[in-house]
Formats: C-alpha cells, sequence, structure tokens
C-alpha cells in the first residue's frame, strides 16, 4: 500500500485509518519520504 499526504501528521492519520496503529504493525518497503511537496510511504501490514 502507498499513501500520500501533506504533512506527516496527515501521513500518520491515513495508516491509522487502515488499522496500522504501530509501527510494529506494518513493514516499510518505502520509508515516509518527500516526493514533490507531499510525505509518501509504502507499507505491507505484518500478518499476525
Amino acid at each position: 500500500m502507498t499513501f500520500e499526504a501533506e504533512t506527516l501528521v496527515q501521513l500518520a492519520a491515513k495508516l491509522k485509518k487502515q488499522g496500522l496503529k504501530r509501527i510494529a504493525d506494518i513493514i516499510f518497503l518505502r520509508a515516509p519520504c518527500r516526493v514533490d511537496h507531499k510525505w509518501v510511504c509504502t507499507v505491507l501490514r505484518r500478518k499476525p
């Protein structure tokens, strides 16, 4: 899943909305970084 947001707070809110409340819930394939004035990250959900 790839997420984009204007701010890191918005990025965290988008992750939380998907049920990804803790860093331990996800694997970052692409760490949060700035691309064209937006924060972007790509993650995979960890299997329980």
